[in-house]
């Protein structure tokens, strides 16, 4: 599953593609992929065009497309619920939710420049993922006025599209992005919020914590082996045996390890391509993960894998005694 370096990198491309266009049309290949608040299919998907893309942000592993009120009436379809018509009335402004889980996808295609034919691709690599749009994958396609189109594909079918009020992911509603801890490159993410959050859960061990996003938003398997490795902190410790210095390398350690996988482009070899339609290459400089049996990079002992609750875990055992 994308972590929140990889949905970072697609916010961070699509604020450069689609900022400012007008939505035109919305085609549902797949009920179940687009729907309303409730997780109910959405049904009202007119009511959505004409309107213009305001902004893009991320929230945990959550990507949000803002869209402006309306820009012109639309007759509401007597099939569409009440709930839906709600959702899509002309004076509210509404943001949809992206969650590609396991194999979702989004690939933008569009023209640029004088002509010239553009793509990229976020999310689950398939064979496919280059050729032409829409595939067997597609599950509902955004087409918008400057001829681009947002393809949003999902092999297996667990990531959503939803379409709620923009009010409610500003007041953070659990109801539409859950229960998420904080975010930790934001500037009130100190350490000793995370101390609070981490001791929530004493009996635990600290690796598979660090990845309850109520504790931290965002972070799952790889950062988290990644962040402990930072800290030099044995992934088998319990929280309850940290101590407030390790809790502050800890923090470091995770700031340290989400800005490098920013920066390198993504983690998630194997799953995960960036907004240009490559691989992320951020395992290349990575401590452990992924690199059982090889020799640590700076102690020179062996990497050890081992299992916490059915994930792979990684770690030198000589760095993080």
């Amino acid at each position: 599953m994308p972590e929140l370096p990889e949905i970072e990198t697609i916010k961070i491309e699509l604020q450069k593609k689609i900022i400012g266009s007008k939505l035109t049309k919305i085609q549902i290949l797949s009920p179940k992929s687009l729907q309303n608040e409730k997780g109910q299919p959405f049904d009202y998907a007119q009511g959505l065009q004409g309107r213009k893309v305001l902004n893009i942000w991320r929230r945990a592993k959550i990507l949000g497309i803002d869209l402006s009120s309306s820009l012109r009436d639309h007759e509401v379809a007597k099939q569409s619920s009440t709930d839906n018509n709600e959702i899509a009335r002309n004076d509210k402004k509404v943001t949809l939710l992206f969650h590609l889980k396991m194999s979702g996808q989004l690939v933008w295609k569009g023209k640029r420049g004088k002509g010239k034919e553009e793509s990229f691709i976020g999310g689950h690599p398939t064979e496919d993922m280059l050729g032409k749009m829409p595939n067997i994958h597609t599950r509902v396609i955004f087409s918008f006025a400057d001829g681009s189109h947002l393809y949003f594909n999902d092999l297996r079918r667990f990531g959503w599209v939803k379409v709620v009020r923009s009010e409610k992911c500003k007041v953070q509603s659990e109801e539409v992005l859950g229960k998420l801890g904080p975010e930790p490159l934001e500037k009130g993410f100190i350490w000793q919020i995370l101390k609070t959050n981490l001791l929530k859960h004493k009996t635990q061990v600290v690796k598979v914590a660090l990845m309850d996003q109520t504790v931290v938003a965002g972070i799952g398997n790889i950062y988290a082996s990644e962040a402990l490795f930072n800290a030099k902190i044995d992934p088998r410790t319990k929280v309850s045996q940290l101590t407030d210095r390790q809790i502050q390398s800890l923090h470091q350690g995770v700031l340290r390890a989400l800005r490098d996988g920013i920066k390198y482009g993504g983690s998630t070899r194997a799953h995960f391509v960036d907004a240009q339609g490559h691989k992320g290459y951020f395992l290349d400089y990575a401590y452990v993960y992924g690199r059982s049996g090889h020799k640590c990079k700076i102690c020179g002992a062996q990497i050890k894998k081992i299992q916490q609750a059915g994930r792979g875990t990684y770690l030198c055992p000589s760095c993080q005694r």
